[in-house]
């Protein structure tokens, strides 16, 4: 009787139209695009979206969607952006919808992964509301008349109705360079293998190119322009396969086939750009190691684990990739190694060919091997691969090799020259503003910051500063940045567990393992990130940076731009380098007691600063450290979404064009 009631009380409803509820009411505030949409805990009454920019960037502005209850059916739409007697076109603007990890099975933290069409739902988390990102990002055309530009932002999901928000963008009248042109040296990764896993798709097909071509679009405006060729499988990198198969001949040789490598080139000069910066040719890897320090590989060990892993890798000789010509099936394959009288006869004609190959791209200058880590070949193995490529090397490492000797430097072993090398430990950052201030960028060799500890996993903000912090610091920039290495293994729960490498335990580089990526996997193919998009912005805040110090280091440029002018622009940069510290440690007395730190990462060199100038500090992996570092970090992220950090970037790029224009 119960039953037949509330059927005819739905009846009753549906025929009168009496609307039904459908959830919890639907909220909308503001929050930073550096900034944790999680930490509003009582979101600030809703405001005008504020975005600052320059000619030829892309800059970005956010709104959130909070709800108790799962929230369905997000809509957004935005009109074009006006300015005085100017307009942005509308298709310079996109609207991207941020989502936790939670929803993919776990990953970093926040409102971190953008997709481009609006999630069908989203669940709140476990003693947390539902939340879901709205974000404008505008692509500002480099002819852009420079001026404050208005639109707005209109969103809407059931519970919500449409709710309309102001949207301000102030363009200065300085034009950032493009990517390929940018001097703050950026290196992402692509991983091939993570792609085919998790869209199970297969190697090399239509649609895996279709989806690397993706990661290459996203990773491009970064300004990284370096790409990996593996001539072995089961790499650092978790590839599976080498790009050049091999094909064995009825005599007993070899025959090389370059159809994937020739691919793989094509999309990344489509998708990433035509002038690579460097091509590194995977050839060396950690199993094939026989000495390190006291470990010895050369006698089969006793004992279970990496060294017995590496010892029975090492007895297939070099791990490649076989291809039958008739059926056009791979398998795992075995050569020499490069140490056996053989091998000459089969990779001198290889390296002759890829120089040719390379050569009709116009990318033989940015040819080198890969891949040194804290492990290198041995000197008859350089001494062989100098023979028969003549190419240097790409190396990254806890310890520096370089010192300040750019290629050629002759630094393996005495014959083999490292080109390009990023390393987590002696880095070297400047907290004060001393007239002999350190210019990372200006560094002799191609040197950059390695993120060792997973940071750039961790707080928007912290990504966004980390270009700026090496470049005022002795590191050109930032290496060894995982693009789409996302965990893709996952457990029987479905909980992302590992990434694509762990699949290869006799390459682990210990502590050198790719730890971040900043790419998410979409429902289609690869999407940004939160922490990609504030690379991208940390970087554009980079190249003004040396632009204008570049200017007031030289004498004849800062002659032109007058006395009052350059006071104004050291002023200005002075004070982002400041703000930037204050992130970290909000004691500003404390920090006026420190010059140039240098430790394994900035947290490392700014406690080891600290306690240097007499503060009580824990010592820096104790417990006790821990926790006051969390409060620290935790404290010094929200003084800086606090403290006008959009009003720092606008002085920041208005004095950028005050210097162009005298320069002109």
């Amino acid at each position: 009787m119960r039953f037949s009631a509330l059927c005819a009380a739905i009846v009753l409803a549906a025929t009168l139209a009496v609307p039904v509820a459908t959830g919890a009411e639907v909220t909308v505030f503001n929050y930073e695009v550096l900034g944790d949409a999680y930490r509003e805990v009582e979101p600030a009454p809703l405001k005008t979206i504020t975005i600052v920019g320059a000619r030829n960037g892309t800059f970005s502005g956010a709104v959130a969607l909070k709800s108790a209850e799962k929230i369905v059916g997000v809509k957004a739409s935005t009109a074009e952006l006006v300015g005085d007697g100017a307009k942005i076109p509308l298709d310079q603007t996109v609207l991207q919808y941020a989502i936790s990890w939670n929803s993919v099975g776990g990953g970093p933290g926040g409102l971190d992964i953008l997709l481009k069409e609006p999630p069908a739902e989203v669940e709140p988390l476990k003693n947390q509301p539902a939340l879901v990102g709205v974000w404008i990002t505008v692509k500002v055309p480099e002819d852009a008349k420079p001026g404050l530009y208005r639109g707005q932002l209109t969103v809407e999901a059931e519970g919500l109705p449409a709710k309309t928000i102001p949207v301000e963008l102030t363009v200065a009248d300085w034009r950032l360079p493009d990517p390929k042109q940018q001097r703050t040296w950026i290196e992402m990764i692509q991983s091939p293998d993570t792609l085919a896993l998790e869209y199970d798709v297969p190697l090399w097909s239509d649609r895996h190119w279709e989806l690397i071509g993706q990661s290459f679009q996203l990773i491009r405006p970064t300004g990284s322009r370096i790409v990996y060729i593996p001539l072995l499988r089961n790499t650092n990198q978790g590839n599976s396969e080498s790009m050049v198969r091999w094909i064995k001949q009825k005599d007993g040789s070899y025959k090389a086939d370059y159809t994937i490598m020739e691919k793989y080139l094509d999309v990344a000069q489509e998708h990433l750009d035509k002038d690579l910066d460097l091509v590194v040719f995977y050839a060396w890897d950690a199993y094939m190691v026989l000495k390190h320090r006291k470990t010895s590989f050369e006698e089969r060990p006793k004992e279970p684990g990496q060294a017995q892993q590496r010892w029975d890798m090492r007895q297939q000789g070099l791990t490649v990739t076989m291809l039958n010509e008739e059926t056009g099936e791979t398998e795992p394959g075995g050569l020499p190694l490069y140490t056996d009288p053989k091998s000459k006869e089969i990779w001198a004609p290889v390296y002759k060919e890829l120089r040719e190959r390379m050569k009709r791209r116009g990318l033989e200058d940015a040819m080198v091997l890969g891949m040194v880590n804290d492990l290198e070949p041995s000197r008859e193995e350089i001494e062989f691969l100098n023979e028969v490529s003549g190419l240097s090397w790409v190396c990254h490492a806890h310890y520096q090799r370089t010192h300040g000797k750019p290629s050629p430097n002759n630094i393996l072993s005495g014959v083999g020259d490292i080109r390009y090398e990023a390393h987590a430990y002696s880095l070297i950052y400047q907290v004060n503003i001393q007239p002999d201030r350190l210019q990372g960028w200006q560094v002799p060799e191609d040197r950059v910051y390695l993120d060792r500890f997973g940071l750039m996993n961790g707080k928007a903000l912290r990504i966004r500063l980390m270009p700026q912090m090496n470049i005022t610091g002795n590191q050109r920039g930032v290496g060894r940045i995982g693009a789409d290495f996302w965990s893709v293994i996952r457990d029987p729960r479905g909980r992302r567990v590992g990434q694509a490498f762990v699949r290869y335990p006799e390459n682990h580089w210990r502590g050198l393992n790719i730890s971040n990526y900043l790419l998410a996997p979409g429902p289609n193919g690869p999407v940004g990130t939160a922490r990609l998009a504030n690379l991208r912005e940390g970087v554009q805040e980079s190249e003004a940076r040396i632009f204008i110090q570049d200017a007031l280091l030289d004498e004849e440029k800062k002659a032109k731009l007058g006395d009052d002018l350059a006071k104004r622009a050291q002023t200005i940069l002075d004070e982002h380098q400041r703000a930037m510290w204050l992130s970290y440690w909000t004691d500003n007395d404390q920090l006026e007691k420190l010059g140039v730190i240098s430790g394994r990462s900035m947290y490392e060199a700014l406690w080891g600063g600290l306690s240097k100038t007499g503060v009580d500090m824990p010592g820096f992996w104790d417990g006790s450290a821990r926790r006051m570092r969390s409060d620290a970090d935790n404290k010094g992220h929200d003084w800086f979404v606090d403290s006008g950090w959009q009003e720092r970037t606008k002085r920041l790029f208005v004095i950028a064009s005050e210097v162009e224009a005298k320069l002109k």
